[in-house]
């Protein structure tokens, strides 16, 4: 038995025996044999920093987005910061430039847009879709909110599609939208590789860009590079740096399971969307003082999670619904960071203020909730939240 043989016989049967013990952790997890097989070989192959096995996955990736380009990166934050630089670095956007960013979204969302040395400048989001919506006279952060397509314009469209894997506004997938547009891989996402990022876009330059930035701000995987090599002559070419940049590379694991991922997204993503638009239907014939978020005309949400908003008279708040359904054993969470103005964070945000009112993300920051959402949840876990949901009020 060679070794390959060899480490696909240990996994089928670690496999065999988890499932024999519990199945639902195998059923839910996008992780499985495959990506484990796959893990490990590359674990005994030597090479573990990012190699070949990361390229085949950003190209793989790049062909799934549409988009030209894809660079992988150690996280979706990282992903985020990166895009951000890379924007910076070629020109699209400017240090000290104001950038709308929905008041409702993740910290990173924010956060790193402060970081590239953006003023960010907090809105409210539409009460349909919980994304940004309409058009801006400054750049934008279009945030896909679990999923759910933003559709917002600007001069410049950056898209934070770290939860949108496959979802669509008309013919455009999520992160072939805009300038360019970051994903995460993190365990809980859609497509897995543990921890993870992508940076997609059309543009070789800042695909170039990005490359230097998440490597020390060297030369070695840009595609221009014999141009800046014999352009800085005088330095070894093999330590020149062009750009201020991080060290976020991902490992050859990432792209190795990657690898794996990217052709299940559409199966994927197609149960997911059946699902949410069950449960939408299913759960507004309740009627129940709560409201739920139907995929939108001329979208394709990707559901990420399933979000809910308790209407303001419910006759229980939010703290005690989700303690009720936690205590039938389903798992309840914010959504995302809700009003990121009101997080204490906030005020350590350099530059960072709010412009008018924001209703709808305040709405969400005392009132919304979601609950987890799968390609591998089928009829009984819409059972299970609606009885809990009809015992709870």
């Amino acid at each position: 038995m060679n070794r390959s043989d060899a480490v696909r016989e240990l996994v089928k049967a670690h496999f065999h025996l988890e499932a024999n013990i519990d199945g639902l952790p195998l059923a839910v997890s996008p992780i499985g044999p495959d990506e484990i097989e796959a893990a490990i070989e590359t674990l005994l192959s030597g090479w573990m920093t990012m190699g070949s096995r990361v390229a085949a996955f950003e190209e793989a990736w790049a062909e799934a987005v549409g988009t030209d380009h894809a660079v992988c990166v150690n996280s979706g934050s990282s992903a985020l910061l990166v895009m951000l630089t890379a924007l910076i670095e070629t020109g699209v956007l400017e240090r000290g430039q104001e950038m709308i960013v929905p008041a409702v979204g993740w910290s990173t969302s924010l956060f790193t847009v402060a970081q590239a040395g953006l003023h960010p400048v907090l809105v409210d989001v539409g009460e349909e879709s919980l994304c940004l919506e309409g058009e801006w006279d400054r750049p934008v952060m279009a945030v896909h909110l679990l999923g759910c397509p933003s559709r917002a314009t600007g001069p410049v469209v950056v898209e934070d599609a770290c939860g949108a894997h496959g979802a669509s506004l008309g013919n455009r997938r999520a992160g072939s939208i805009g300038a360019a547009s970051a994903f995460s891989f993190f365990f809980s996402h859609h497509l897995s590789t543990i921890e993870g990022g992508m940076v997609n876009t059309n543009s070789e330059a800042i695909a170039n860009a990005a490359r230097s930035v998440r490597a020390h701000g060297w030369t070695r995987e840009r595609s221009d590079r014999v141009r800046l090599n014999a352009a800085n002559a005088e330095i070894d070419p093999r330590f020149l740096f062009v750009s201020a940049g991080y060290n976020l590379r991902p490992t050859e694991i990432t792209g190795a399971m990657g690898v794996c991922q990217v052709p299940k997204l559409e199966a994927f993503v197609a149960k997911r969307r059946a699902n949410h638009h069950q449960w939408c239907e299913t759960i507004s014939e309740l009627n129940l003082p709560l409201r739920v978020f139907p995929e939108l005309p001329g979208t394709e949400h990707a559901a990420f999670a399933f979000p809910m908003l308790l209407d303001a008279d419910a006759s229980v708040d939010r703290q005690a619904l989700c303690a009720a359904l936690e205590a039938r054993g389903i798992a309840t969470r914010p959504i995302s960071g809700s009003n990121l103005a009101r997080q204490p964070a906030f005020e350590r945000v350099p530059n960072a203020r709010v412009e008018g009112n924001t209703p709808v993300a305040d709405a969400v920051h005392t009132r919304g909730f979601f609950v987890g959402q799968s390609h591998a949840f089928d009829h009984t876990h819409l059972e299970r939240l609606v009885a809990g949901l009809k015992a709870s009020f």
